[in-house]
């Protein structure tokens, strides 16, 4: 009887990705682990990380997938230039070390680039992961044509599965969009998930508060927004736009994220720059047509769940008018189609092609 796949992965992480990743993963016979360090300290983990990868190698783990490199930035010193070189040179050692001891590298590119910067360089330590890996999975289409641009030689599309089953619906609609204070005829627009300057949020506001007062919709702004100055920022925009927006900055517990859901019309992602959205997928999976830039990065994304814009000029506040305009039935095969889309791939096929991945790589 063969042995099973030992898969190593880094780092763990909040979003239900991993969870439902890898539960799957675990089902069909693999063994996973997260190489978290044995303290508290992120400073002293990132230290021994090297350490946890032979340990872990003597235990027959000979698959290290990684996911993001946000653990690779000191938390005492994040705009530090020299802990960012330092951190800089200690990744590119973790990889070495980690091909040196014989483990096949996989990278999951969720971002090409991280939103906020890591390294000194986060270009040149992003060509270090692409040269050290042994695949890379890309999420979707458009993202594996920039990986394969950016030098990437081994590249297998596989997209996440749907997000509904990791937040668990009670209120249905009417009731959500009581609990919210909504009426009948807002045309609700959701925003919802950790509030970065990269996602637009003040974009969506700015074009809220530009809308006539005759408009019937409504932007609910929701998560935990950790940038100050940004909170700031925003509370003046909705401020502006007055009862058009109703906006809650701090963590959605996973309990009331489907009321938000389920009150909304449609989700908005007025993104600066992307390359995937596990927001995107979420909001599809409960039905949600989604209003998006017109970028690459999101061509993936289908014409028929969509409402796109020209990120310059009027673009957002013209595309909130025309959702406005839309009828029931429209918006309801938009929806209809949306959660389609979201449950095209399953999180057990997924699981099945990450674990085909790992075969391959291993030799068997």
């Amino acid at each position: 009887m063969s042995a099973p796949v030992r898969v190593l992965v880094t780092p763990k992480d909040g979003n239900p990705f991993q969870r439902l990743l890898y539960e799957e993963v675990t089902a069909c016979g693999a063994q996973v682990r997260y190489a978290e360090g044995p303290s508290g300290s992120q400073t002293f983990n990132l230290l021994v990380a090297p350490l946890l990868l032979v340990r872990y190698r003597f235990a027959g783990y000979r698959i290290l997938h990684i996911h993001w490199v946000f653990q690779f930035s000191l938390p005492w010193a994040p705009r530090a230039v020299l802990a960012r070189r330092v951190m800089q040179w200690w990744f590119w050692f973790y990889l070495w070390s980690a091909d040196a001891l014989g483990y096949r590298i996989v990278w999951t590119a969720h971002d090409l680039l991280p939103h906020d910067q890591v390294f000194f360089d986060d270009g040149q330590a992003r060509r270090y992961l692409i040269e050290r890996a042994d695949a890379v999975v890309a999420l979707s289409s458009a993202t594996a044509a920039d990986l394969v641009e950016l030098g990437a030689t081994d590249v297998r599309v596989i997209p996440s599965g749907p997000f509904a089953a990791a937040y668990p619906t009670e209120l249905g609609r009417e009731a959500a969009r009581k609990a919210l204070g909504l009426v009948a005829d807002d045309v609700v627009v959701l925003l919802i998930g950790r509030i970065e300057r990269y996602k637009g949020a003040d974009l969506l506001l700015e074009a809220a508060g530009s809308l006539p007062p005759s408009n019937p919709i409504k932007v609910v702004v929701a998560g935990a927004c950790s940038d100050a100055v940004y909170r700031t920022t925003l509370l003046e925009l909705a401020g502006r736009a007055g009862k058009r927006a109703i906006v809650r900055f701090d963590r959605i517990p996973t309990e009331e994220m489907a009321k938000y859901l389920e009150a909304a019309d449609f989700a908005a992602f007025p993104f600066r720059a992307i390359t995937n959205s596990g927001s995107v997928v979420l909001a599809q999976s409960f039905g949600l047509p989604v209003l998006i830039p017109n970028l690459r990065s999101l061509s993936d994304v289908p014409e028929e769940t969509a409402l796109r814009y020209d990120p310059l000029g009027q673009g957002l506040v013209e595309t909130l008018e025309r959702a406005a305009r839309l009828t029931d039935q429209v918006r309801s095969d938009m929806g209809r189609a949306a959660k389609q889309y979201a449950n095209a791939m399953d999180w057990p096929t997924a699981a099945r092609l990450h674990l085909e991945t790992y075969a391959r790589l291993l030799g068997g």
